[in-house]
């Protein structure tokens, strides 16, 4: 690979073998689960890692550099969808990944759950599974939300309910 043959490309071909799984899952988790987004997204994170290598000063671990560059293709990318009028929609606790010291039931059962919570989410709109992500996943406040996605707080937050009922709703109906 040609990349490899000089000390740029064998540093930035080191950090892509660190860290590409790691990324790649945090931006599919975040993205709706949409694994061709998630392909682009991760391959446009780490095309700034390469063109940044030569800036990157050493401040902070090459992990959070990597990450602060994955954030912020994924802002990018939140901004990019609510710049189109969509509603959006939430989702509840069962998306967090399981625990591993818990016993093999509980992992199993919550595996199940996180599974059936996927599979309702991809039911929805892309705006609705994206804003639910923002405030359930990544934890992000109201006002945060509204920043990422140019709204005021009380259209963001109008949206956070719309959703919220929208997937209940798609929950209810995917229960029976």
């Amino acid at each position: 690979m040609w990349i490899q043959d000089t000390e740029k490309g064998q540093r930035f071909v080191d950090i892509y073998k660190s860290y590409i799984d790691e990324i790649y899952q945090f931006i599919y988790m975040r993205c709706g689960f949409d694994t061709p987004v998630a392909e682009d997204i991760s391959q446009d994170i780490f095309l700034d890692v390469f063109k940044g290598l030569d800036k990157f000063k050493g401040f902070c671990s090459e992990r959070t550099w990597v990450y602060r560059i994955a954030r912020n293709k994924l802002s990018d990318f939140y901004r990019k969808q609510y710049s189109q009028e969509y509603e959006t929609c939430a989702l509840d606790e069962a998306l967090q990944l399981p625990d591993l010291s818990q016993d093999m039931d509980i992992r199993m059962e919550k595996s199940f759950e996180a599974k059936f919570v996927r599979a309702c989410l991809g039911k929805m709109p892309l705006q609705y599974r994206l804003i639910l992500l923002m405030k359930y996943v990544d934890d992000k406040s109201v006002n945060q939300i509204a920043e990422t996605i140019n709204k005021s707080y009380k259209a963001t937050e109008s949206m956070l309910q719309r959703a919220k009922k929208s997937f209940i709703k798609e929950y209810k109906l995917s229960l029976t």
